[in-house]
């Protein structure tokens, strides 16, 4: 089992902010931890390279993509966020938010681009 929590971002904790000492997302800079934490058994995350593995909070940069998440419910079928249909250059290509849904793979870091 995995030493990182699940955070509420969907995000497999990546950090710790300090000086508390508790774990946290520095991509979406969240520090709530997740009520409850999905099954992930059975999915595959895959890295933008294309890279894939078998989805674990283990894994760099690990982000939870399934039903319920963030990325599912909080973007649009158009890519952007909910907040972003209220500018009049985005609301003018997309009339109307469509939740994303469910995404067939997570998301993750294999470390193509280098760590540096």
């Amino acid at each position: 089992m995995s030493e990182k929590p699940l955070m509420a971002c969907g995000c497999a904790a990546n950090a710790r902010k300090m000086p508390e000492n508790i774990p946290s997302c520095v991509i979406h800079e969240c520090t709530e931890i997740a009520k409850t934490t999905p099954s992930i058994e059975g999915r595959t995350a895959r890295c933008s390279c294309n890279a894939q593995k078998p989805s674990s909070l283990d894994l760099a940069f690990f982000e939870y993509r399934g039903d319920g998440s963030r990325h599912a419910t909080e973007l649009c079928k158009c890519g952007y966020t909910e907040a972003a249909h209220k500018l009049p250059h985005i609301s003018s290509k997309c009339q109307q938010f469509q939740a994303r849904g469910p995404h067939e793979f997570d998301s993750y870091y294999c470390g193509c681009r280098g760590w540096d």
